[in-house]
């Protein structure tokens, strides 16, 4: 077990590494909580859940990243996670799964920056919101169910009892039900919904556009990542014929992969296009097989 866990974390499935996360702080919370705390798993989540107020946000500024692997039940953990399989899984399947991961974070700190400024605001306007913090990933994962829904909305899934439902109305369905209704209940949660979902429907509306927000952001978290690691030291190579001629084929071998690389974008928009219009169950076997080798490239 110990052997699959350390494939899925040096993998490209960043789905299952978000999950296996989500529960694994979980399961360390209730634990710490359980042995040293007396139960009181309050006084952790105070130190990962976002808090509302900014005089105390600051003291805890990474809280707007860990609140989103955090959650205060069982079952919050499992409905959570089960919406983020399934439409992880279809958005990473189309779209890639670095894109996934981009879109989770993005969507979580858009949902947190929106609680923290409405509660901020009330703050000001004179209702007690101190103590109050946010836990939990809806927010990031309404916003891969937003996107799913609005990047391929006639994706059919086949439901118990309702039968074959296009995606962007099953997508609609979940938002509607987890946080229009019943507002008064989980405030703080249903506006951090509200803060994901725009983000993603505004990354597709990016998209559309030709600009990818959730690849930016992870271009610029592999840059950050990259100041961390030790660079090898330089080494002074003679310029002699056979070096010209070795780099002569490597320029030679660089445009012919630029040149696969285009083919393969191209096919991939007439594919993503075809998924659009008739669905993904009408691809063929070798565009499936095309879609899943490119979304597990590195």
């Amino acid at each position: 077990m110990l052997e699959d866990l350390k494939r899925l974390f040096k993998g490209n499935n960043f789905l299952g590494q978000i999950i296996l996360i989500n529960a694994g702080v979980f399961l360390i919370v209730n634990l710490v909580s359980s042995i040293f705390l007396k139960g009181n798993e309050r006084l952790i989540q105070e130190w990962i859940g976002l808090p509302a107020l900014l005089g105390e946000a600051i003291t805890v500024p990474w809280t707007f990243f860990t609140y989103m692997f955090s959650h205060g039940s069982l079952w919050h953990l499992i409905f959570n996670m089960y919406l983020l399989f399934w439409f992880g899984r279809i958005f990473g399947s189309m779209m890639g799964e670095k894109r996934l991961i981009g879109l989770y974070f993005l969507s979580g700190l858009a949902g947190g920056l929106l609680y923290f400024l409405v509660f901020n605001v009330l703050f000001l306007g004179g209702e007690p919101v101190g103590g109050m913090i946010l836990i939990g990933a809806s927010g990031a994962i309404m916003g891969i169910v937003i996107a799913a829904g609005a990047r391929f909305p006639d994706y059919v899934l086949n439901l118990f009892l309702l039968g074959a439902v296009p995606l962007k109305y099953v997508a609609l369905a979940i938002f509607i039900i987890s946080t229009l209704l019943d507002f008064n209940v989980n405030m703080g949660g249903k506006i951090a919904h509200i803060g994901g979902a725009a983000m993603g429907y505004f990354y597709v509306r990016g998209l559309n556009n030709g600009k990818d927000y959730a690849m930016s952001f992870m271009e610029w978290i592999d840059k950050a990542l990259d100041m961390f690691k030790q660079k090898p030291k330089l080494r002074v190579v003679p310029n002699d014929h056979r070096k010209s001629s070795g780099g002569a084929a490597r320029q030679k071998t660089r445009t012919s992969s630029a040149s696969k690389s285009d083919e393969d974008q191209a096919k991939t928009d007439a594919i993503l296009d075809k998924i659009s219009k008739s669905g993904y169950e009408n691809l063929t076997r070798e565009e499936k097989d095309f879609l899943f080798k490119l979304s597990n490239k590195p």
